[in-house]
């Protein structure tokens, strides 16, 4: 994965796999998958709400707040990068591959799965839509979802599944950009940018990371 990622792209992983970070931050193709499940969200959720779920139970330790904005940067970035790509058809979600080059999607389902379970109420309701592209959208990665949180003595088996498991990193693209469509159709107003240019975070603001502290210092802190 990480030979096709743009600098920017590099930079986000290599920090998401630091030690700086907790063990429940997200990796970078499940923050990919959590981005889009945001984006394409028939409710519009605020970055001050989700970006904290990014980190999981424990936030990062900073260097500095230059640092802490730089990584708010980058994950805004990203985003607002996904949104141009389901704007014009072409989302290419990140992937990570195993030793053979086989595409793990189970790790961005789990984060799509997590944007979706922020607004369960907005999802249901999305789901009475009749449009047909819409309903097969939802079950494919909904199913999809199952398959890789749940062990299999817990579902149903379906004759599907293998198929489904087989297409997926084709369907996962092709079925976002389908829900992204239905939800613009309907929205008011329309998606906009996640806002990059906000003002620098002064020693007693809230830190960009979103974990709701003030960052008080712009020496090394831990913003728990």
């Amino acid at each position: 994965m990480s030979d096709k990622l743009s600098k920017k792209l590099r930079q986000l992983n290599d920090f998401l796999l630091s030690e700086v970070v907790g063990d429940n931050t997200m990796l970078l193709s499940e923050l990919d998958g959590f981005l889009a499940g945001l984006i394409v969200c028939p409710e519009m959720i605020m970055p001050s709400e989700w970006m904290a779920v990014v980190w999981g139970d424990e936030a990062p330790v900073f260097d500095s707040v230059e640092q802490a904005q730089a990584i708010s940067d980058l994950i805004l970035g990203h985003y607002n990068d996904i949104i141009r790509q389901l704007d014009q058809s072409r989302y290419s979600p990140i992937y990570d591959t195993d030793i053979d080059d086989t595409i793990l999607w189970e790790t961005w389902i789990e984060g799509f799965g997590q944007a979706m379970r922020l607004r369960p109420e907005a999802w249901r309701a999305f789901a009475r839509n009749e449009d047909a592209d819409l309903r097969r959208a939802l079950f494919v990665l909904g199913r999809l979802k199952q398959l890789a949180t749940n062990p299999t003595r817990d579902i149903k088996v379906l004759d599907m599944d293998e198929k489904l498991e087989e297409l997926a990193p084709d369907l996962i693209p092709a079925h976002v950009e389908d829900l992204h469509r239905t939800r613009l159709a309907q929205a008011k107003p329309p998606m906009s940018h996640a806002n990059q240019n906000q003002p620098k975070v002064g020693r007693n603001e809230l830190c960009p990371c979103g974990s709701g502290k003030k960052f008080k210092s712009a020496a090394s802190i831990e913003l728990a």
